[in-house]
Parts: structure tokens; C-alpha cells; sequence
């Protein structure tokens, strides 16, 4: 009797499509099991393990053909799995950090928590209904919540969880608050057009309500998204976290929230239907203040990590224009895939540059790169290809990443041309301000002479390899579509 009444009200899940979440779980519930009984093992073999894992989960959720929700969860176990190669070699620091005793112990959690967190994203990626969808939410926010603050030695690691969970507490109200609105307009906690369209059908009157639903599960999303103004709490939060957990927080985190942000999308696009003009150019002011914020923030941060959070949101209203291109709310995900893939491996690139330096020379400053050209010149290059697709330097798939932005904007002309004609000229300020602050780094790197007491960064051969991969596919991506596209449109 309440199966049925559950299908109705959420959606109708299998357990084999929640294989690898179901793995990552286990895994993550072995691992666990490990460090308690097995006090010698080293902690960063949990790392190394975890990573494996994490790496053969994307892989099942790329075979066979993935689902849109599956590419995003696929995109979130591969930046989780990238996120542990990074704590694995941050290993030293952690359990100096949080560790106690002679084997480190209660650092090890430090390993497995990623692995929880990557199951709450893939589960919000997939979810059909608005419960699942608040489940995966909050086993994502909790494990965070917890790897933002784990260097309890450290007061700025404290301090950043405790930021981050309390804004999170408040986006959890705003979630809550928006499915009790959603349920109470259509009766369903369903994520259908059908189920919102069948509502505003028998009764019309039902559209402010639809609208108040919306706004309430966006401003929840926007905690994740990074955009304005549920972003207030990246800089503080990115500078305090550990290295690893602040890329984890920058990546999958953000994943996470485009992967929600596209299903209510999915659901409420009968509301963007063509007379619906308001709606669509409130939210061009939704993408257009991300961009100013994050861009305008960025310009005077020295400091790496907050750099990398300003950019985090600039990168966030780049991403949300995406929205507007046709059939974007209808499930037309390939240009944000793109965008976020790309996002991805400069953003993890740079967090393993960032890490080098931060152990070799005790620093997250920019000005700590400082003649790295010289020291490390394979290294500076990987770097300077990072913060070049970042800054959107043809070439890379940065670029293309922003072209795809651009004409989302440009095609706003054909129907509705009033939100085209300021929020293009605000994205290419943007963008323009983002090549200043990007090649600050790269500035360092190749203009700065090194101190005399400047050692080169030492890059172990796993990081040096992640980096290399990293830098590769950028140039990969950001070049073969010459030769693509023009055999497709002959």
C-alpha cells in the first residue's frame, strides 16, 4: 500500500542505478573499518585507496551511456578521485593538523568523508523528486561541513566550518521551505513539467505560488552554485579549508549544484515558455551578479585560495548564462557539460600547483610563485595553461567554455533582446577583468625573479602526471574542435 502512494508522491528508483553510489558508500564504509582496527596502517594508503575507488566509480557511471544525471555524477567522482591523489599528498600536513599520537590517529576520516560526499552529489544528480534531491543535498553538506573544519589544530580551518555550516543551515531552510511550497502547489514532490503543467492547468491562480517555490529551491541552490547572494561564504571558507577539501568545495560542490539547478529547471520550464519574459530576465540578473561580484572581488585578492573563490563565482555566472540557450530547460546539458569539464581541470590543476608551493614554501600568496619559470619550468607551464583556460585564452577549453556563454547571451537577440543588450556588454567587462587577475599567477611565475632562499617546488611524479593530464587535456579540448567542426558543418 505505500509503495504505490510513494511513486506517486517521489520517483520510482532501482537499486542497480545506484551501483556506484551504493559502492562509494561501501568503500568508504571499509576504509573506515580499516584505520579503527588498523592502528599501523599509514593514513594516506586510505587516500590512495579511496582515490582508486572513486576513479572506478566514474568509469561505471560512464558505461554505458550515461544520462545527463550520470555525466554529472561521472564529473563529481572524477574530481573526488583527483581531490584524494591531492590529499594523499598533502598527507604530512593533515595529520600533523588533526592527528594525534604516534600514527596519526583521527586523521583517517580525512580520507573517507570525500567518498560520502562524491554518494550525496551523484544521488542529487539523479534524483527524480525533491526528496531525494534534499537527501543527496544533505549528505553532501554534512561530510563537507566536517572536511572544511578537520584541521582542528588550525583556528582558520575552524573558523571556515563554522562559517560554512551555518550559511549552509540557512540554504537547508530555504530548501525545505521550497519543497513545502512546491508539494503544496502541485501535490507531488515529483521534479515533472507534467506534474507543474497539470496544476497551473486546473488552476492558474497557482502561478505566484509556482514562482515563491522557484525562488525559495534557487536561493537553496545558489549556496551550492556559488552565485549571488548566497556566495558571501566562498572566500573565507576557500582561504580556511585544507587545500584538498577548498578543490573538493570548488569543483564537486559547484557540480553538485548545477546538476540540482538543471533538474528544478527541467521541472519549471513550462513557467519559461515564450510570454514568460519576466521570469527570464530576472534570472539574466541572477547570472549577471555572480559575474560582477566574483570578477570585481577578484581584482585585489594576493592570496591564492581567495583568488581561486572569486573566480569560483565569476565562473558561476559564466555557467548559469548557459541557461538561456534554447532547449536548455528542456535537458539540453552538452555546452554546460562542456563548461563544467573544462572548469574541472583547471581548477583541480591549479589546486595541485597550489599545494606544491603551499609545502614547499609555507605560503598561499600569489607572490609565492614567484620565479617558478625558473625552478620549475615544466611545472610554471602546466600552471600558466590552468589560469589560461580559466581566463578564457583561445586555445584551451577554457575558451571555447565562454564562447559557448557568449552565444547563449548572443541568441537572446532573436527573442528577447532587452536582457541581451546589457548582459552582453557585462559579461565581456567580466571577462575582460578576469584576464588582469588570472595572469597575476602567471606574471609571478614568469616575471618575478625566485628569492635566493627559494628552493625549487618539489613535484612528486603522481602529482607532476595529474598536472601534466591535466594541462594536456586543456589544450586537447581547446584544439580539436577546429578540425571538428568544420567536417560537421560541411
Amino acid at each position: 500500500m505505500i509503495t504505490p502512494i510513494a511513486n506517486a508522491l517521489c520517483g520510482d528508483y532501482s537499486w542497480n542505478e545506484f551501483g556506484p553510489e551504493l559502492f562509494l558508500v561501501g568503500l568508504a564504509a571499509v576504509l573506515l573499518a580499516f584505520d579503527c582496527f588498523w592502528k599501523t596502517l599509514p593514513k594516506r594508503v586510505l587516500g590512495m585507496i579511496g582515490a582508486l575507488g572513486a576513479f572506478g566509480a566514474a568509469w561505471a557511471l560512464a558505461h554505458p551511456l550515461p544520462s545527463a544525471g550520470s555525466v554529472f555524477s561521472c564529473l563529481a567522482a572524477l574530481s573526488t578521485g583527483l581531490m584524494l591523489l591531492l590529499a594523499f599528498d598533502y598527507a604530512k600536513v593533515t595529520e600533523a593538523a588533526s592527528g594525534e599520537g604516534r600514527y596519526a590517529e583521527g586523521s583517517g576520516e580525512f580520507y573517507v568523508l570525500p567518498l560520502i560526499a562524491c554518494a550525496g552529489v551523484s544521488v542529487m544528480a539523479k534524483a527524480q523528486d525533491l526528496v531525494l534531491l534534499f537527501v543527496g543535498l544533505e549528505v553532501l553538506s554534512l561530510s563537507s561541513y566536517a572536511m572544511a573544519g578537520f584541521y582542528r589544530k588550525v583556528p582558520g580551518s575552524v573558523e571556515a566550518g563554522v562559517k560554512y555550516l551555518v550559511m549552509g543551515a540557512l540554504s537547508t531552510g530555504f530548501l525545505v521551505l521550497g519543497i513545502a511550497w512546491y508539494f503544496g502547489m502541485t501535490g507531488s514532490f515529483l521534479l515533472e513539467p507534467a506534474t507543474l503543467a497539470r496544476s497551473l492547468s486546473e488552476q492558474g491562480q497557482l502561478i505566484k505560488g509556482v514562482l515563491l517555490a522557484l525562488a525559495l529551491l534557487l536561493a537553496a541552490v545558489s549556496f551550492k552554485v556559488g552565485a549571488f547572494p548566497m556566495h558571501v561564504w566562498i572566500p573565507d571558507v576557500y582561504q580556511g579549508a585544507p587545500v584538498p577539501v577548498t578543490s573538493f568545495l570548488s569543483v564537486a560542490s559547484k557540480i553538485a549544484g548545477f546538476a540540482a539547478l538543471t533538474s528544478i529547471f527541467g521541472a519549471f520550464r513550462v513557467i519559461f515558455a515564450p510570454g514568460m519574459e519576466d521570469v527570464l530576465l530576472t534570472f539574466g540578473c541572477v547570472a549577471a551578479a555572480p559575474l560582477l561580484v566574483g570578477n570585481l572581488g577578484a581584482i585585489p585578492q594576493n592570496d591564492m585560495k581567495r583568488l581561486l573563490g572569486y573566480s569560483s563565482i565569476a565562473q558561476a555566472g559564466f555557467i548559469l548564462v548557459l541557461y538561456l540557450f534554447p532547449g536548455s530547460f528542456e535537458g539540453y546539458t552538452g555546452p554546460l557539460v562542456f563548461y563544467l569539464a573544462a572548469y574541472m581541470l583547471a581548477t583541480m590543476g591549479a589546486f595541485f600547483a597550489l599545494g606544491r608551493v603551499r609545502l614547499a614554501r609555507g605560503s598561499n600568496a600569489i607572490s609565492a610563485f614567484r620565479g617558478l619559470a625558473v625552478t620549475n619550468p615544466l611545472s610554471a607551464f602546466c600552471v600558466a595553461v590552468f589560469f589560461a583556460s580559466l581566463a578564457g585564452v583561445p586555445l584551451t577549453a577554457g575558451f571555447l567554455a565562454k564562447l559557448f556563454s557568449f552565444v547563449a547571451a548572443f541568441q537572446t537577440l532573436t527573442y528577447l533582446p532587452s536582457l541581451a543588450y546589457w548582459l552582453l556588454p557585462v559579461m565581456i567587462v567580466c571577462a575582460a577583468a578576469g584576464f588582469y587577475y588570472y595572469f597575476k599567477v602567471i606574471r609571478a611565475m614568469y616575471w618575478l625573479s625566485p628569492d635566493e632562499d627559494d628552493e625549487p617546488v618539489r613535484v612528486p611524479f603522481a602529482t607532476g602526471l595529474v598536472m601534466g593530464i591535466c594541462a594536456a587535456l586543456i589544450i586537447l579540448f581547446g584544439t580539436v574542435w577546429f578540425f571538428v567542426w568544420p567536417g560537421s558543418c560541411a
